[in-house]
C-alpha cells in the first residue's frame, strides 16, 4: 500500500464540512477581532492553507531544508498567531501584508537553531555572525591585525571573533553570505546577502527599521515619481503592499502578487517621450531617496560627477555620504587600473568609498558607458 502519510502534511488546517467562504482573507481577520471567536482564525487557515503550502515548499528549496517541511510550517503559523497579537486592524495594513515580517522572522530563527555545524544560541548572535563575516569577506584576510579591526567594529574581543569567524567559515556550506548572480545587462557581480541596499519593497518590509526609513522618504517624493516607482516595482503606493486581490483559472478570488511595470509602460502610462525618460525619471528619484538615508545615516553612499570626457581620459569627481567633500579619479581607457589626482577619506576608514568608486568607473568603461552622474549604495550592514 502506497504509503500518502506526506498529504496528510499539506492539509492539517482543513475543516470538514468546509466553513463559509469569503471573497477575501481580510474578512475572517475582521471577523476575529470584532467577535473574539478563535473559530474564525480556523477559518481563515482553512483557506489560506495551499497558499502556506507553496510558499514552505518554496522555502525548504530556497535553504535546502528538505525533510524540514512540516516544522517549517508550524513556524509559520506560529508567526502568524504572533502577528495575530500585534496587529492593530485599525491601522488599515491588509493582515497578510502585516504578517510577512514575523513569518520571516519564525522561518529565520528555525533555520538558525536547527541547521547542522554551529548553532546561534539567538537572533542576536546570528545577526553579529552575519555582520562578522561580511566584514571578514570585505578586508579578505584573516592575519591578526584584520581579526583585531573586525573586533573593534563588533563590539566583541579578539579571542570572541576569531571564533565567531571560525564558526562562520564551518557554516558557509550551508547558506552562502555572499552569492554571485548576473544582473540585467548581463553582468556578473555579487550580492551580500546580509544586507538589502536596494529599492525592492518586498525586500525591505523584513528590515522594520530601514523599511519605516524609505518609505518615509518615499513619501515625500511627488507623485508621479510616487505613482512610477510603485507600479514598476509592483507594490501599492498607498498601502505598500505587493499583494492584490485577483482570480484563478476557475474564476475564484485569490491574492496575487502585484505585476511590476517595465518602463515602456510607464512611458505609455503617463505619455512620456520614450522608456529613456521613464528610466531616468525613476533612477532620478531613486537617487533622491538614497541622499535622505545617506544625510540621516542610514545607509553609506558614494556619488559620481562626470567631469570630463576625452578619448584619452575620463575624469570624476566622487563624494561620501553627500558631504560635498569631492576628490577626483583620473581614467586612462584600455588601461588596467586607474590613477588617482586628488584622493579624499571623506569617511577616515581608508580606501572604502574611493574603491567603490573606482570600481563602477572600471566596470562602465569596459561598456563605454559614463552617465553624467550615479549614486552607489554602501548599505550599512
Amino acid at each position: 500500500m502506497k504509503n500518502d502519510d506526506w498529504k496528510q502534511d499539506l492539509y492539517r488546517y482543513r475543516l470538514t464540512p468546509a466553513p463559509p467562504k469569503k471573497d477575501d482573507f481580510q474578512e475572517y481577520i475582521a471577523l476575529y477581532f470584532a467577535e473574539k471567536d478563535e473559530t474564525y482564525l480556523s477559518w481563515f487557515l482553512h483557506y489560506y492553507e495551499p497558499t502556506l503550502n507553496t510558499q514552505i515548499m518554496t522555502a525548504v528549496q530556497e535553504y535546502s531544508m528538505r525533510g524540514h517541511f512540516v516544522d517549517m510550517k508550524q513556524a509559520t503559523v506560529y508567526g502568524i498567531l504572533k502577528a495575530l497579537s500585534n496587529y492593530d486592524i485599525s491601522l488599515g495594513v491588509p493582515f497578510l501584508v502585516y504578517k510577512e515580517y514575523f513569518v520571516k522572522n519564525e522561518i529565520d530563527d528555525y533555520i538558525r537553531t536547527m541547521r547542522t555545524g554551529y548553532t546561534v544560541q539567538s537572533s542576536d548572535e546570528y545577526k553579529l555572525l552575519r555582520r562578522a563575516m561580511a566584514l571578514y569577506n570585505k578586508y579578505g584576510k584573516s592575519d591578526d591585525e584584520t581579526i583585531t579591526r573586525i573586533a573593534t567594529e563588533i563590539g566583541k574581543s579578539v579571542k570572541d571573533t576569531r571564533e565567531i569567524i571560525t564558526a562562520g567559515l564551518r557554516n558557509m556550506s550551508y547558506a552562502e553570505f555572499y552569492r554571485q548572480y548576473a544582473d540585467e545587462d548581463g553582468e556578473s557581480s555579487a550580492e551580500d546577502v546580509t544586507r538589502d541596499d536596494s529599492t525592492d519593497p518586498a525586500k525591505m518590509y523584513f528590515d522594520e527599521w530601514r523599511a519605516d526609513a524609505v518609505f518615509d522618504r518615499y513619501e515625500k517624493l511627488d507623485i508621479r515619481e510616487r505613482s512610477m516607482i510603485a507600479d514598476h516595482l509592483g507594490f501599492c503606493r498607498e498601502c505598500h503592499g505587493v499583494l492584490e486581490n485577483g482570480t484563478d483559472e476557475n474564476g475564484e478570488k485569490i491574492l496575487l502578487f502585484r505585476q511590476k511595470k517595465a518602463y515602456a509602460d510607464l512611458a505609455l502610462q503617463h505619455t512620456l517621450s520614450s522608456p529613456d525618460t521613464a528610466y531616468r525619471i525613476v533612477y532620478k528619484a531613486y537617487d533622491k531617496i538614497l541622499i535622505e538615508l545617506a544625510i540621516d545615516e542610514y545607509i553609506h553612499i558614494v556619488e559620481l560627477r562626470r567631469k570630463k570626457k576625452t578619448k584619452t581620459e575620463i575624469v570624476y569627481e566622487y563624494c561620501a555620504d553627500h558631504n560635498n567633500d569631492w576628490g577626483e579619479i583620473h581614467y586612462t581607457p584600455g588601461d588596467d587600473d586607474y590613477d588617482v589626482a586628488r584622493y579624499v577619506y571623506a569617511d577616515k576608514k581608508g580606501g572604502f568609498f574611493f574603491a567603490a568608486a573606482g570600481d563602477r568607473i572600471v566596470r562602465q568603461a569596459t561598456r563605454e558607458q559614463f552617465p553624467q552622474t550615479v549614486v552607489i549604495p554602501i548599505t550599512k550592514i
